[in-house]
């Protein structure tokens, strides 16, 4: 009679404590891959050691054995077959005890099987062993309940030769969906695993097999995927031996990567590219093919601070009380630091070459087209090498406006240090030196200011240009057109100087005391009027009720937008005139009493406060017609009207949008030409 086996621990206490990540749902494949190579490197079979992975996916296996595609259906389960030593005694022992120590030289931690049922149903063991010269059969079933141990069977058998099927039995659904679905994209994620294994030819064969027949050779795929190039090297940090290897991986989908690895065996990885940003999304081989580069970095430190579960280090990232070059105590941060500067001198000619490249074309970019960055290149010439390659338009110009931000502020700081020094260190040598270096840095800051401000009006203008012209058969909208002058419905005091750009139309417009973007009169309570009407833009000039309870306002000025290439202008309908809509605009201000912040009704306007009117329109004959109708003159330059209305004291320009386009170039030239912009 068989001797029935059991656990002495509680087993759903066990699995319930046992880590694993959703994101880690192929891990039980790989403990039942590692420990069928333990069984074959056991039995010293290598050379002739097979593991055949069955994938089992949701359905009835009829289903899929002449389906053609099988890899977009979920996989259910995995049965793992070696030609090991098979479950004997040592082994069945070790597995019965929980976090056995037996082949704890070969990294074992004794807890792959909970791992297993963390995200299986249960698990299937069948093997055939010989003990004492003869082979027998064992077989059960491991579950998360009671004592563990299922429908145990142990009998003799004839087969002499030993072997192991292992299958990890349906997938909890919160595991499920996080397990790759391609044969490709798993044969992938067991040989990332054990690529130690393969690189050292010391990997069993492996071959991976689908329901409808289809199958792949790991050791083919390692061949054509991390093939070629692989570059080898030991450091030392901290009197600990770490090996490096760095290898090319044909795979287009996969990014650059630094893998951590124990016992053979990938534990973490990270990406590569945050910290050797030139290497890019990947790289092409002498024969055009792309490649991304993976490191795998092993150590006996890594062997001995592996977690239980095999996901993690039991090592700090960084050392919080100590500067980390002082520290003697090893950390994540000191290995990865030293592994990436390893890389960097490994891939050196590559580097050299993309970071040349690199500096070269985005020092033309600023030069060409954003020269408000030159303090950079002149103080942080390093920040430019260690941006991403590859970077153009808006994203070069974010990176760089970070490295200009940061620049600033480190000139702030010496400003703060210089100008607060005691009498006592401002006769030092040092301190003429720091003061020097702070005037120096101060000037081309405000110098970089001042060509940031000159290459954001250039940029309003080809906005402005663009804008102009018809698109998809259609111009643009009014509101669209009234945006890039100033932000419609609100008010000078919530939008900062650098929001508007008044200066389109006159300089002195952007320094107003007040101003209203499409409001009605009532809502801006600049008089006791109920009126609904909005003018485009509304400017109080000088002082202003709100502000001073008694002053007068020197002037006012209102701008009106039309859409361009408006049609219908006629003098029946204000609203179809210009000229009487922004007449309408004055006759409401002159009319009625504006009140101070307590409410209180004054007199702001007297007969001689002066009114400024723009109008900006694109011409039309009957436009034309309305003007000379109420004895408009034209401007010297015949692209523009004006008249002074005597009874409301009001100054009334109409432009086009071509003259406004063309004379804000040309006050602008001179700037865009001292710093070297196109000007056409």
């Amino acid at each position: 009679m068989t001797k029935k086996r059991e656990f002495h621990t509680n087993i759903a206490g066990k699995v319930r404590n046992t880590k694993l990540p959703k994101r880690k749902a192929l891990w039980p494949l790989f403990e039942a891959i590692s420990n069928s190579i333990h069984a074959i490197e056991e039995k010293g079979n290598l050379d002739s050691g097979q593991i055949i992975i069955d994938i089992i996916r949701n359905g009835k296996k009829e289903t899929y054995e002449n389906l053609k595609v099988v890899d977009i259906y979920p996989v259910n389960s995995f049965l793992i077959h070696d030609n090991g030593s098979g479950f004997n005694d040592n082994n069945l022992n070790s597995f019965l005890t929980a976090e056995s120590d037996y082949k704890i030289e070969k990294g074992a931690k004794g807890i792959g099987r909970f791992v297993a049922l963390k995200a299986f149903n249960h698990v299937n063991y069948n093997s055939s062993f010989q003990s004492n010269g003869s082979y027998s059969t064992r077989s059960f079933t491991f579950k998360q309940i009671g004592n563990g141990i299922f429908d145990f069977k142990e009998e003799s058998n004839s087969e002499s030769k030993s072997w192991t099927k292992v299958e990890l039995n349906h997938y909890r659904e919160e595991y499920q969906k996080f397990c790759p679905k391609p044969l490709e994209d798993i044969a992938e994620k067991i040989v990332e695993h054990f690529l130690i294994y393969f690189l050292q030819n010391k990997c069993p064969y492996i071959t991976l097999r689908e329901q409808n027949g289809q199958k792949v050779l790991l050791q083919d795929y390692y061949k054509n995927t991390f093939k070629g190039s692989i570059k080898e090297s030991e450091l030392t940090i901290n009197d600990n031996t770490f090996h490096l290897y760095l290898l090319r991986v044909f795979n287009t989908r996969m990014s650059h990567q630094i893998h951590y690895c124990a016992n053979n065996r990938e534990v973490k990885f990270e990406l590569l590219n945050k910290y050797i940003s030139d290497l890019g999304r990947r790289i092409n081989d002498e024969d055009g093919n792309h490649f991304v580069y993976h490191a795998y970095l092993t150590s006996t430190v890594f062997d001995e601070a592996v977690d239980s579960e095999r996901i993690d280090f039991n090592i700090l990232e960084q050392n919080e009380d100590e500067e980390e070059d002082d520290s003697s105590e090893i950390t994540i941060k000191n290995i990865r630091n030293n592994a990436v500067e390893e890389i960097e001198k490994l891939l050196e000619p590559y580097l050299s070459s993309v970071r040349e490249e690199k500096f070269e074309n985005y020092q033309s970019h600023i030069y060409s087209s954003s020269p408000q960055y030159k303090t950079i290149l002149k103080y942080h010439p390093e920040t430019i090498k260690k941006l991403p390659p590859n970077l153009k338009g808006n994203k070069l110009d974010i990176e760089l406006f970070k490295a200009q931000n940061e620049l600033e502020s480190e000139i702030k700081e010496l400003g703060e240090e210089v100008l607060n020094a005691d009498e006592d260190i401002q006769n030092t040598e040092e301190y003429q030196e720091k003061y020097a270096e702070y005037i120096e840095k101060f000037n081309d800051i405000g110098k970089a200011n001042l060509a940031k401000h000159i290459v954001h009006r250039k940029a309003v203008i080809e906005l402005l240009d663009k804008f102009l012209g018809i698109e998809d058969n259609k111009f643009q909208t009014e509101e669209t057109i009234h945006n890039i002058f100033f932000p419609i419905r609100s008010e000078s005091d919530e939008i900062s100087y650098d929001k508007q750009n008044l200066w389109l139309i006159d300089e002195r417009l952007s320094y107003h005391n007040y101003l209203s973007s499409d409001k009605s009169f009532k809502s801006i309570k600049v008089s006791d009027s109920e009126d609904l009407q909005r003018p485009d833009l509304l400017i109080f000039n000088d002082s202003f009720a709100f502000v001073n309870d008694e002053a007068p306002h020197h002037s006012f000025t209102i701008i009106e937008f039309k859409r361009p290439e408006r049609q219908g202008y006629t003098t029946e309908s204000y609203k179809k005139n210009p000229v009487d809509q922004v007449l309408q605009y004055i006759r409401t201000i002159r009319d009625n009493k504006g009140v101070d912040r307590k409410g209180k009704k004054i007199d702001f306007i007297n007969a001689n406060t002066p009114f400024y009117a723009y109008i900006v329109l694109d011409f039309n004959e009957n436009l034309k017609q309305v003007l000379d109708d109420k004895d408009f003159k034209k401007t010297p330059d015949s692209m523009g009207y004006f008249k002074f209305h005597d009874k409301y004291n009001a100054y009334i320009e109409v432009i086009s949008y071509q003259k406004l386009l063309k004379d804000a170039k040309m006050r602008n030239r001179i700037l865009f030409e001292k710093l070297g912009l196109p000007t056409n």
